[in-house]
Order: structure tokens, then sequence, then C-alpha cells
């Protein structure tokens, strides 16, 4: 089982960065957003909650303010389901 960042996520992040971030909100395109969600992904994989981080100097604080995605900013997906999604792209690809 695999756990995601959704479009919920993806706002909380957007809201924690407009209310920590010195640079503010308007300057994290969608893909710089979607690399944010990577972190707190990874974060996941290791067996962490899903947590994000501005460091002290990138903070209005001055110090690092980190950040946790709620459940209702990640989706689920079952090892059934994951394998099926791998077949399906190895046949897409030829294989």
């Amino acid at each position: 089982m695999s756990q995601y960042i959704n479009d919920r996520g993806i706002e909380e992040i957007k809201q924690f960065l407009a209310d920590n971030h010195k640079i503010g909100v308007d300057h994290f395109s969608p893909c710089m957003l979607r690399a944010w969600a990577s972190e707190a992904e990874f974060q996941l994989g290791e067996g962490n909650p899903p947590t994000i981080e501005i460091s002290s100097w990138d903070s209005i604080h001055g110090r690092t303010q980190t950040y946790t995605i709620s459940d209702d900013g990640l989706y689920t997906v079952s090892d059934e389901d994951e394998e099926a999604e791998d077949l399906n792209n190895a046949r897409r690809a030829g294989h």
C-alpha cells in the first residue's frame, strides 16, 4: 500500500507556504508545489509522517517551520492497484 498527496494536500501545502514562506505563495508554480508534495511523499515512504519543512532563512518567523499533511490530503493506493498499473504501463511500452 502506498500513499500520495492529493489535491487537498497540495492546497494545504500552498496555504502553509502562504502563511510562512518569505517569498509568499505566488512564487510557487504548480510544478513547484508538486515538488513540495514529493518531499512529503518521500517522508511517507521512509515510514515518517507526510511532513514538509521551510528552513529558518526562508521562514518569515526566522526559525524552521514544519507542516504535516492531514489525512484528508492523502490518498492510498493498494498494492494490487499498483501492480495492475505497472502491468498496464509495461503493455503500453511494448514489454
